[in-house]
């Protein structure tokens, strides 16, 4: 303010001072001890204003000025500068830099309206002290729109970083309406990486695809099939991913194998062959056998998920009352933390509000011995009785057991991951699993073992 700063006071009427609608900061906050100070000590710092017609507007000092209006001040010093619109905001900008906490979307939104208004990212940045980056930044989060902004309610208490993830897929607004709702969580990067890892394999096949189409390729492109394993003409051979290598190296190694012709699918390139008749009945007898195969092994494994649930829930349900409220206690804690990570947003919140038609209601009953029906108004009991926790360890253990299907005790997805954790807690209060239950375990740890070791590959070699 220092460059703007009058020397000359003028005590002017509240009645006629105006914050300004350009103000930065669009929540001053609770006033009332400020009030307090003023009615003690008086106004110890005059305000800047600017006139406006017969009236003022603030320019450094709104706090201070709704603190004196809530405390019937009636009459205020102030200092009166003459600016211009960018003047204003420039002053406001600084102001409440060096004086209020803006949020990051705030200061934003203000360096935005300054370069609207004639700045140049220099002049901004000499003005606030900070780096050309530093602002340029901002302006990249000032760009994200209205109905990304809404999608959550405390989207100005996002981080720089956060934002400006979430602003490079402007135009995008379902992909940063995802971020959006991810940003704080432990999904954000993943998601991010997702985001980008699509951008990069869309590039690919785009690559890929503008080689295939050259005069000069020699490979025989054709539309995808219909039906890609039982098309008349075309047998399936294979295909090339982005993990393949570049798109250079794609056609090369398409050129090694030879197929009879290419098509694009996706972010992959099928590779095909001509049919031949008694191959495809081969084909057709192998693959009703691996069908028949993974028939058999589904229906095993919904046994034994069926058994083991059986058998965690009748645990839960004849222990739970016996363990000490200590451990309960931590217990609750340890499954809840199980449950924020969740890639439900609301965790187990929407399984109460909603406990009499999913999440967890028939697994709530079999562990409390309770009918679903009776389950909130025996929760909204309990909860606020000596033995809420056991109540909570219930609640949290049911809704874990309602998420756990047969498949996710085979593959690395969200819920596969947390089935380990889940077994070591009940573990800890007691429970001992069977060999079956061991062995299965065992299986789903090495899996998950595998992705993420094929997913830091990949990833390292993304970033070579």
């Amino acid at each position: 303010m220092s460059n703007y700063q009058s020397n000359q006071i003028k005590l002017i009427n509240t009645s006629l001072i105006d914050p300004h609608p350009d103000n930065p900061r669009k929540n001053i906050g609770d006033v009332t001890d400020l009030a307090a100070s003023i009615r003690t000590n008086g106004l110890l710092t005059p305000l800047s204003v600017v006139p406006n017609g017969s009236r003022y507007r603030v320019i450094a000092g709104h706090r201070r000025l709704a603190a004196c209006k809530y405390a019937g001040i009636v009459a205020v010093p102030c200092f009166v500068l003459q600016l211009g619109p960018l003047q204003q905001l420039e002053a406001m900008v600084t102001e409440n830099c060096q004086r209020e906490q803006l949020t990051v979307l705030e200061e934003a939104d203000a360096i935005q309206g300054m370069l609207d208004l004639g700045a140049t990212t220099a002049n901004v940045a000499h003005r606030l002290g900070r780096s050309g980056d530093y602002v340029r930044d901002r302006v990249k989060a000032a760009s994200i729109k209205t109905e990304v902004r809404a999608t959550r309610d405390d989207f100005s208490q996002l981080t720089i970083g956060q934002l400006v993830a979430i602003a490079r897929y402007d135009g995008q607004p379902d992909r940063q309406k995802k971020l959006a709702q991810a940003a704080g969580t432990s999904n954000f990067d993943y998601i991010l990486r997702n985001i980008e890892r699509d951008d990069r394999d869309r590039q690919w096949i785009e690559s890929v695809a503008a080689l295939l189409v050259g005069s000069d390729s020699g490979i025989n492109l054709i539309p995808d099939p219909e039906k890609p394993y039982s098309d008349p003409e075309w047998r399936y051979a294979g295909c090339m991913f982005p993990s393949t290598g570049t798109p250079e190296e794609t056609i090369e190694k398409i050129r090694e194998l030879n197929p009879a012709a290419v098509s694009i699918h996706m972010e992959q390139v099928y590779l095909w062959t001509r049919r031949d008749k008694t191959a495809d009945a081969e084909e057709e007898a192998r693959r009703a056998a691996e069908q028949a195969e993974r028939d058999a092994r589904r229906h095993a494994l919904e046994e034994y998920a069926a058994a083991s649930a059986d058998k965690r829930m009748a645990w839960l349900h004849g222990h739970l009352h016996g363990i000490k409220r200590d451990k309960l206690v931590e217990t609750t804690a340890r499954l809840g933390l199980l449950q924020i990570i969740d890639p439900d947003p609301q965790g187990y919140t929407l399984a109460l509000s909603t406990w009499n038609d999913k999440c967890g209601g028939e697994q709530f009953a079999t562990i409390s011995g309770i009918e679903p029906e009776r389950a909130l108004a025996e929760l909204r009991y309990h909860l606020d009785e000596p033995d809420w926790a056991v109540w909570a360890v219930q609640i949290l253990t049911a809704r874990i057991e309602w998420f756990i299907d047969p498949t996710d005790w085979t593959i690395a997805n969200d819920i596969g991951r947390r089935i380990p954790g889940y077994y070591q807690i009940l573990q800890d209060l007691g429970y001992t699993p069977t060999d079956d239950e061991t062995s299965h375990l065992d299986q789903l740890i090495a899996a998950i073992s595998e992705a993420d070791s094929d997913e830091n590959e990949e990833d390292e070699e993304n970033n070579q």
